[in-house]
C-alpha cells in the first residue's frame, strides 16, 4: 500500500511541471536623410500667425485664408513633391501626425482636410533651389469652439523609397515625409479645454525592442477641439480580488490630437494574461500644476487570455487540468485507503466471531 502511494505521488508531481517559452525578435532601426526642408511663410497677416514654427489661423466663418509653404530642395537634381493638407490624428505613440487623408473618430465633426480649396497640389522644385506653395483654406461655416487642427504634409511625389544596408546586412527602405501643425479658429468663438476619457481596454501584443510582451491598450479619446502638448502620463492597472496585482506604465511626450483617439499601450512584462476584472488609472500631467484622470473597469475572458498568450509565445496553461488530476488520484488514494481499512476491520472481525463460536461450542461440550 505503501509503495503504491509513493509511485502515485512521484507521478502527481512529474504531471504539475511545465516549462514556459518567449520568443524573441530582433528589431532594426535606421534613417537617412529626405534631402528637402520646409518651412512656413507669411501668408495672409493677422490672419496666420507663424511665430510657433507652425500655423496659427484665426478668421470669420466662411473667409478664405492663404497659407504658404516654403519648400528647399537640397539635392542637386530637380524634383517634384506632393503638398496636401490633412486632418490631425494621434498615433500610437501618443504624437500629433498628418499623413493620412482619411480620418475617423466619432467626435470629430469638422475636419482640416475639407476646409482646403486647392489641396493635393504637385510643386516642382529645382535642384539646389527652394520655392513656395500656397493652400487656400475656407474656414468652416460651421460653429464650432477651439481650434480644428491639421497638417502640411510634404512628401517626394512617385520617388523611390532610398535604401540602407544596417550592420548585420538588413536593407531598410525609407520614404520621408515632412508637416506643419495647423490650427484653425472662428472668430468670436470660445475656448474648449481638452476632455479626455477612455473608452475600452482591450489585450494586445506591445511593441516591445526586441521581444514581444503580452499586455493592454486602452483606447483614450480627446472628444474636445483643444490640445496641450507634451504631457507626461502614468497608467496604473489592478485587479479585483488580488490586491498583489500591479501593472505601471509611464510615458512622456503625449500630444493628444483636437477630438481624436489613440492606443496607450501597458505592458504585463514577463507574466502571462490572467482572466479577471481589472482597473486602469491613467494621469495626465502638463507642465504647471494641472492632471487630468480618467480610469475604467475591463475584463479579460478566458478566449482572449488564451489568444494573447499564444501570440505572445506562451504555452497553454494546463495548470488547472493537472490539479483536477492531483485531486482525483488522492480522492482515489483514500478511498482505496479506505476501503482496504474497512475490510481489514471486516476480515479481522470474522476471524474474532469464528473464534467466538469455536469457543463457546468448546465449553458446551
Amino acid at each position: 500500500m505503501k509503495k503504491s502511494i509513493l509511485k502515485c505521488t512521484i507521478v502527481f508531481a512529474f504531471l504539475m511541471g511545465f516549462v514556459s517559452l518567449i520568443n524573441n525578435i530582433n528589431t532594426t532601426f535606421a534613417a537617412t536623410s529626405g534631402d528637402f526642408v520646409i518651412k512656413p511663410e507669411d501668408g495672409d497677416g493677422a490672419k496666420v500667425n507663424i511665430d510657433g514654427g507652425f500655423y496659427l489661423i484665426k478668421a470669420n466663418p466662411g473667409e478664405v485664408v492663404q497659407v504658404k509653404v516654403g519648400i528647399f530642395n537640397t539635392d542637386k537634381h530637380e524634383r517634384r513633391f506632393l503638398v496636401s493638407a490633412n486632418t490631425a490624428y494621434t498615433d500610437d505613440s501618443g504624437q500629433p501626425a498628418y499623413n493620412a487623408k482619411k480620418v475617423k473618430d466619432p467626435n470629430l465633426k469638422v475636419k482640416v482636410r475639407d476646409t482646403v480649396q486647392n489641396n493635393d497640389q504637385i510643386i516642382t522644385v529645382a535642384g539646389n533651389s527652394d520655392t513656395s506653395a500656397t493652400l487656400n483654406i475656407k474656414i468652416p461655416e460651421q460653429k464650432y469652439n477651439g481650434f480644428i487642427m491639421g497638417g502640411v504634409n510634404v512628401t517626394p511625389y512617385k520617388e523611390e523609397a532610398k535604401g540602407t544596408v544596417t550592420e548585420n546586412g538588413t536593407l531598410i527602405k525609407n520614404k520621408f515625409s515632412y508637416s506643419l501643425p495647423i490650427q484653425i479658429g472662428q472668430n468670436g468663438s470660445d475656448n474648449a479645454d481638452v476632455n479626455y476619457k477612455i473608452s475600452k481596454v482591450f489585450p494586445t501584443i506591445v511593441p516591445s525592442p526586441g521581444k514581444k510582451e503580452i499586455g493592454v491598450s486602452a483606447v483614450v479619446m480627446n472628444t474636445k477641439n483643444a490640445y496641450i502638448p507634451n504631457l507626461s502620463s502614468k497608467a496604473v492597472i489592478t485587479k479585483y480580488g488580488n490586491s498583489k496585482f500591479k501593472k505601471t506604465t509611464v510615458q512622456d511626450n503625449q500630444s493628444i490630437a483636437p477630438t481624436s483617439h489613440y492606443n496607450y499601450p501597458v505592458s504585463w512584462g514577463k507574466d502571462r494574461l490572467q482572466t479577471g476584472k481589472y482597473h486602469i488609472k491613467l494621469t495626465y500631467n502638463g507642465s504647471g500644476i494641472k492632471s487630468w484622470v480618467v480610469d475604467k473597469d475591463f475584463i479579460i475572458t478566458n478566449a482572449q487570455a488564451d489568444k494573447f498568450n499564444n501570440l505572445a509565445g506562451f504555452k497553454p496553461n494546463y495548470m488547472w487540468l493537472w490539479i483536477i488530476l492531483g485531486i482525483l488520484l488522492l480522492l482515489l488514494i483514500l478511498g482505496l485507503g479506505l476501503y482496504l481499512g474497512k475490510r481489514n476491520n471486516n476480515n479481522n472481525s470474522n476471524n474474532n466471531n469464528r473464534l467466538s463460536s469455536k469457543s463457546r461450542r468448546r465449553r458446551r461440550r
